[in-house]
């Protein structure tokens, strides 16, 4: 993170356009039986984190830096524990505009959400939806002051895909 934090310091000097700064690609994640491929402008690295707070086996990929933190959960059932729906596990988070959106492979919850912490203002997009077993988590999160990272999310949001697995 502090590689990407230096890196960012010096990419930022002399340009005000994200995509002169960033070069965006994409990273596939895989677990249990499902894929995503999401476009970021940084590839992230996975936590070794392997149980949820609340007792699901989960994987959690992220990245955090002055202008943006990403963070990708795939949350699986546990033994005797079933997956909340995607209706129940965004119940549990603050929202503020919720609406449906169709990714490449899925439909998904987005949420879009503004809050204020310590006296600083943060907007972030969130989306959840459920492949294969699998509950996805997947949340852009940026300073709302910050334009780099308003473009960063605006050039991100809604470029997730969902594989869908061939059976056989």
């Amino acid at each position: 993170a502090l590689l990407g934090a230096a890196l960012l310091a010096i990419a930022g000097c002399g340009s005000t356009n994200v995509m002169d700064t960033y070069s965006f690609g994409h990273q596939v994640i895989r677990a249990g039986q499902s894929e995503i491929t999401i476009a970021l402008p940084y590839e992230m690295g996975k936590s070794t984190k392997n149980m949820s707070d609340d007792g699901y086996p989960i994987d959690i990929y992220g990245s955090v830096t002055d202008h943006m933190v990403i963070e990708v959960e795939a949350l699986r059932a546990g033994e005797n524990k079933p997956l909340p729906t995607v209706d129940e596990y965004v119940n549990r988070s603050g929202t503020i505009k919720e609406e449906s959106v169709a990714l490449e492979g899925a439909s998904a919850k987005k949420l879009d959400v503004t809050y204020t912490t310590q006296g600083q203002t943060f907007r972030f997009s969130q989306y959840v939806f459920l492949d294969h077993g699998v509950l996805w988590n997947i949340i852009y999160q940026y300073p709302e002051k910050d334009q780099v990272g308003a473009d960063i999310s605006k050039e991100i949001q809604n470029k997730i895909q969902v594989t869908q697995q061939k059976e056989g």
